[in-house]
């Protein structure tokens, strides 16, 4: 976890970062709304989330964030104020996310848990090669969708290069490492839990083809039951690289 906190109290400076070192994320840290933009800019792609100060010197939270949104690829962006007026303009803005500072430390990580909540994607450089890797959602509608698939325990996974996307486990894709490495099968099986056509998938490492096997009404609600009870064995998510 890589976080940016911009924030120009250095009390709440401190705080921020005694609580990052205790939960074991990086993070870097800004006093000013030009800074903001500026490491935002510098390091696109680095952080998997951004709290934001809103009442800063140089530059205002709310301004930092439009021009984040307007010069960066997608990350979440959370605000932190003690003005609750505030918290149409940070929407409008592009914020994800609103809080009074300071909340509880415990509030402050479930939130952070929250809005950090990744989908899986599978790649394929040759046919000797697989990743697999958990990424950021690419917009704010991605990023609720998957937060609402989290508290179903589910999450997206998408087969770069070749438009499919499934509703699956959690935990899916370390199965699925496990599966294509660790027993060096050619091809790995989990359900699509999509609403509109569930089915059995089976992943074939070589190409990444998928074939699917539509689940009659009644078959459905047992095979997902038998599949979490085998998903909730690879509970440690982690970025894989599987090759032959």
């Amino acid at each position: 976890m890589n976080i940016l906190i911009a924030e120009d109290n250095q009390v709440i400076q401190l705080l921020n970062a005694k609580l990052m070192r205790d939960w074991g994320f990086e993070f870097d840290m800004v006093s000013n709304g030009i800074e903001a933009v500026e490491y935002a800019q510098r390091n696109r792609g680095r952080y998997d989330l951004y709290l934001m100060d809103i009442e800063m010197p140089k530059m205002n939270g709310i301004e930092a964030t439009r021009r984040i949104r307007g010069s960066t690829p997608y990350f979440p962006i959370m605000a932190l104020t003690v003005r609750t007026d505030y918290r149409p303009s940070c929407f409008a803005a592009g914020m994800d996310a609103f809080s009074e500072k300071t909340c509880a430390p415990d509030q402050l990580l479930q939130a952070i848990k929250e809005l950090t909540v990744k989908l899986t994607l599978i790649n394929s450089s040759d046919v000797n090669v697989v990743s697999i890797k958990e990424a950021t959602p690419v917009n704010h509608d991605e990023l609720q969708e998957l937060r609402a698939l989290k508290s179903k325990g589910l999450t997206k996974l998408k087969l770069v290069g070749l438009d499919h996307v499934f509703v699956v486990h959690k935990n899916i894709q370390n199965k699925i490492s496990h599966d294509l490495i660790g027993e060096c099968k050619e091809l790995s099986e989990f359900i699509d839990r999509s609403p509109s056509e569930p089915g059995r998938c089976h992943l074939y490492k070589t190409n990444l083809h998928v074939t699917k096997d539509l689940f009659l009404p009644e078959e459905l609600e047992d095979a997902i039951r038998r599949e979490d009870e085998v998903a909730m064995k690879f509970s440690n998510a982690t970025d894989r690289r599987i090759s032959e």
